[in-house]
This record gives structure tokens, sequence and C-alpha cells, in this order.
């Protein structure tokens, strides 16, 4: 398997479960997609594999940063490790205000 490949199945997989995560369905076609421009990605590393690596490295910065459903990759995990950092939270005391 050539580094391209690789690269655009990275992508295609957090692209997929941010939409997963985000929209609680599952979106088949992102899969598909992925296998279909994996296996395309394969075919151009064996003709040039610096452009197909450098391509594959574009898909993978489009799909980190395009919003797909609601946040892009790259939000979600900011706020997944954002809420992780915090712990759990503190209840705060209830005050009757009058």
């Amino acid at each position: 398997m050539a580094a391209a490949t690789g690269i655009i199945l990275i992508a295609g997989t957090a692209t997929f479960t941010t939409e997963w995560y985000n929209t609680k369905k599952v979106n088949f076609k992102v899969p598909v997609a992925t296998l279909l421009a994996a296996a395309v990605f394969d075919g151009l590393a064996k003709l040039d594999s610096k452009a197909a690596t450098g391509l594959s490295i574009m898909v993978l910065l489009g799909a980190l940063t395009t919003k797909w459903g609601g946040k892009s990759v790259v939000e979600t995990l900011a706020a997944v490790m954002t809420s992780v950092d915090k712990g759990p939270a503190k209840q705060q005391p209830k005050v009757k205000v009058p």
C-alpha cells in the first residue's frame, strides 16, 4: 500500500467518525467514497508517488478543516480534548435569590 492510500484512508476515517459523532447517524456514503478515492490514489501512486502523496495530504487537510455534519474534525477533537481536560463537572451550590 502506498503512503497516499494510507493518508486517504485516514482522511476518510476521520470524516466518517466525526460526522457520526456530531449527527449520531451513520452515513455509509463516506466509507464507500473513501475506498474509491483510495483505489484512485493507489493507481496514481504507481504513476507518480510524489504527486499522489502531495495530493493526498491536501485531501487530508481539507477533510480535517471542512465542516461535516456541524463541526470539522479539528473542532470536534478540540471540544473532546477540552472536555476531557476539565475532568468531572463539580456541583455548584444552589443559591436562592429573593
